[in-house]
This record gives structure tokens, sequence and C-alpha cells, in this order.
């Protein structure tokens, strides 16, 4: 007996889906931390006359922990660049033909990105290489967070194509015309 399509993969997709929500959170915090340091600069720069030497490095870092822990959840909304002229001309059949190959394609390049970026954590922790600045910081730490952002990438990668596989159609963003 064959499980019902939307039931199909379904606690799969539901962990995939709660790990990128939890990814989207700790973006939006990570952003929230930027702005609450560049503040704590600037006051502290304008009332005391002196700079933290962490500030712009800290800064930098959640950036890239809000880029990368940011993507899984846009691509899961819909709200990634997405071209889609093709796919609406085509017949439905072929169109989710393209859908699917285009997924295992992104599914692909998000495999090699993730092992990149785990390969890089793991030599910095294994090297103990430090930043290059005043902040000396472990780059493992930051590294090792970006990792875990490309992976959250993949796995939503793969949820996507087994939406596609159980027959749904992908989000798509409300387009600015």
């Amino acid at each position: 007996m064959t499980t019902p399509a939307p039931r199909r993969f379904g606690r799969i997709i539901a962990a995939i889906d709660w790990l990128t929500r939890l990814g989207s959170a700790i973006s939006a915090l990570s952003l929230l931390a930027i702005l609450v340091l560049i503040v704590v600069e600037i006051a502290v720069r304008n009332f005391f006359r002196m700079s933290f030497d962490f500030t712009w490095d800290l800064s930098a870092y959640l950036m890239g922990t809000c880029f990368m822990l940011a993507c899984a959840g846009a691509m899961r909304g819909g709200i990634h660049v997405r071209v889609t002229a093709l796919l609406e001309i085509l017949p439905p059949r072929a169109a989710r033909v393209i859908d699917i190959a285009a997924c295992l394609t992104g599914l692909f390049i998000c495999i090699l990105l993730s092992r990149a970026f785990i390969e890089m954590a793991w030599l910095s922790g294994v090297r103990g290489t430090m930043s290059a600045t005043t902040f000396r910081m472990p780059l493992v730490y930051p590294q090792a967070v970006l990792s875990f952002g490309a992976v959250l990438l993949t796995l939503q990668c793969f949820a996507q194509l087994l939406r596609l596989l159980r027959g749904e159609k992908l989000s798509l963003a409300e387009g600015i015309d």
C-alpha cells in the first residue's frame, strides 16, 4: 500500500522546515545583534572617545551568519530569485520535469557548498586558525555557523525536491511588477 501523496515524506519535510525556521530565527537575532553592536560602538565612540576592537569583526561574522542561515528560509518561502517564464509556457508535465532537474542541480551545488564550508571549518579547528585582526577569534566558530547554514540550505533543497516528488508546486512569493 502506498502512502497518500500529501503525507508522503511528511515527517522529513516537517523536520527540515523546523530546522529552517530555527535558522531563520537565529538569522534575525544576528541582524538584531549587528544593530546593537553598531549603535553601542557609535555611542561609546561619541561619548567616551574610545572604540571596541571587536565590533566590526564580530559584525562581519554576524552578517555571514545572518546571510547563510536565512538562505534556507528564503528557498522555503519562494522569496529567492527564480525565473519561471519558461515554466509558465510549458505543459505542466514538462515544467515539473524541469523543476525536478533544477532542484537536483541545486541540491548538487548545495552539497558541494556544504562540503567546502565544513572542510574549511574543520581545518580551522584542527589548525587552530585565528582571525588576523586585534580581535583574535578562533575562525572555527564563525565558519561552523556558516557550515550549518549551508547544510540547512542543502536540506531545504532536498525538502523542495521531496515536495516536487509528492506532486506539490513550489512556493512563489509575489513578484514586483
